[in-house]
């Protein structure tokens, strides 16, 4: 498979021992990056190792933190995968499947820390380094924030992690100050050494290139900023339009995708390959059937059936392995890599954007959103994209190969832009483009539903809980069970911060549009 047209969300093998952390030595500029070169020889030489460790968390690099973070929880509610239907009590129908399962995403806590708190007392928070480190932080707990809603984020100082949680309302707002300050510490030093590579060797994302990790940065930025839309509007727009000026700007090219090259084997592949733990969803292969769209052929492999086709299955059902088996799987390679964001996600975010009247560098809502799939379709390496511009086809009906779950399309959005449809018609259409376009990012597949609604999901096939009766997908994962043994009171005020119940219909912070 070719990884310059193949490029997917896999999960991280853990990485192993650093032999090469020492490396790239010379190329450290002892006062602007916060800690020294004999730092680095000498006892904290485990400090430049501390990075392919934080990186590597932004994805959990456990088959088990994989699986519990993204695949039963992002991959399934954002309608890009269907869990194993040998299992009676999943995620899929909003129950839990065991509270070792649902502890392991907040886990990652426990992780993360210590690696960040290496750097932040080698450098005294301060310097490039550190503005890097941030930025790292900012790409793994903006996840979890939206996972859960409040988080410790604010509180976390030493080796302490059972501390206060932070609503997610201000957990947003010190994100995008974590992020300011690091946007301005790094832009300062590249200014100053525009030819400059940091612990090149230990950047497994941009191989010391701090003016993509910039772009990341303010992409990032924009990212959180339209999450806040319906929240808090103001604070969004100033925000955007902050990224998207700022001297490096936002990413803007296939060049500037945040790939994460794992060193090991992949997550995704590991569960959707070997493990043959999740199938491809209806939801997916519905628009993209109903689009004849070519990047099919490198998302997906074809189903089994008698026809084979691609077949996703629908959320919630329950079939016997043997017939679950047979439909369409992901298109993965065991050595794929990781991707965080990519520039089509950044057109469609400007799309957006454009289309609430922000200013998104001057260029209208149409161009943007064509540029958005004309990104996609070059990052996947699949032809000539103008024909699908002009197309008016909408989402194909779902007939289940199994005959089982069959159910009419739901929408009726087009590809091609309309001037002339409302501005709701056409958020619909940059948020289902833009879901489309973020395979295999299922997590931001979910987090763009639940904030727009869109795209339009079929209702769940198996048997809900009537309390979640309503509800297309779950709005967040309920804490820790180990918390409530073990920071129980916070928890306790935690759920005060959350505004209801602690399950997973309570809505996030920023979901105020619907």
């Amino acid at each position: 498979m070719n990884l310059s047209k193949k490029i997917l969300l896999c999960g991280l093998a853990v990485v192993g021992a650093f032999a090469s952390c020492t490396s790239g030595f010379d190329d450290i500029n002892d006062p602007k990056t916060g800690f020294t070169k004999d730092q680095l020889r000498g006892d904290n030489y485990e400090i430049a190792a501390s990075f392919p460790k934080l990186q590597s968390l932004i994805v959990p690099a456990s088959s088990s933190g994989y699986f519990q973070h993204f695949s039963l929880t992002g991959d399934i509610w954002g309608r890009f995968l269907m869990s194993n239907t040998k299992w009676n009590n999943n995620f899929s129908v909003y129950r839990y499947m065991h509270d070792g399962w649902v502890n392991v995403p907040f886990n990652i806590l426990t992780d993360f820390y210590p690696e960040f708190r290496k750097v932040k007392e080698a450098t005294n928070g301060q310097g490039v380094t550190f503005a890097w480190a941030q930025i790292n932080r900012v790409a793994l707990m903006h996840r979890l924030t939206d996972l859960y809603g409040p988080i410790p984020y604010t509180q976390i100082e030493g080796g302490n992690l059972k501390v206060a949680y932070d609503s997610q309302e201000k957990v947003y707002k010190a994100m995008l100050a974590d992020l300011n300050s690091a946007i301005s510490e790094l832009t300062n030093y590249t200014t100053a050494n525009p030819t400059a590579t940091l612990l090149k060797e230990q950047d497994l994302v941009y191989q010391g290139d701090y003016r993509k990790w910039i772009r990341f940065a303010n992409s990032l930025k924009l990212r959180i900023a339209m999450r806040m839309r319906y929240a808090d509007p103001q604070t969004a727009q100033t925000a955007a339009e902050e990224a998207v000026a700022q001297t490096f700007g936002v990413m803007a090219s296939n060049d500037d995708n945040a790939i994460l090259h794992q060193k090991g084997n992949s997550m995704l592949w590991l569960i959707t390959r070997s493990w043959e733990d999740a199938r491809v969803a209806a939801d997916l292969t519905s628009y993209m059937n109903g689009y004849s769209d070519p990047r099919r052929a490198s998302y997906f492999t074809k189903s089994t059936f008698g026809t084979p086709g691609y077949d996703g299955i629908r959320s919630g059902s329950t079939q016997e392995t043997n017939e679950y088996l047979k439909y369409a799987n992901v298109n993965v390679s065991n050595s794929d890599p990781t991707i965080l964001m990519t520039a089509s996600e950044v057109a469609f975010l400007k799309a957006e954007g454009a289309l609430a009247g922000w200013n998104m560098g001057g260029a209208t809502p149409k161009a943007l959103y064509e540029q958005g799939v004309r990104l996609s379709f070059s990052q996947w390496g699949a032809g000539s994209v103008e024909a699908y511009l002009a197309s008016t086809a909408t989402q194909a009906n779902y007939n289940d190969p199994a005959g089982h779950h069959s159910i009419s399309a739901v929408s009726t959005i087009t590809p091609m832009w309309s001037d002339t449809d409302t501005d709701e018609r056409n958020l619909e259409r940059i948020i289902t483009q833009k879901w489309i376009a973020l395979w295999p990012l299922g997590f931001e597949a979910w987090c763009e539903h639940r904030r727009t609604g869109y795209p339009k999901f079929f209702p769940v096939a198996g048997t809900v809980e009537s309390i979640y009766a309503t509800m297309e997908v779950a709005n967040r994962l309920p804490f820790s069970r180990t918390e409530y043994d073990v920071n129980g009171a916070n928890v306790q005020a935690a759920i005060s911060l959350l505004g209801g119940p602690d399950d997973f219909a309570t809505k996030m912070w920023w979901q105020k549009k619907n």
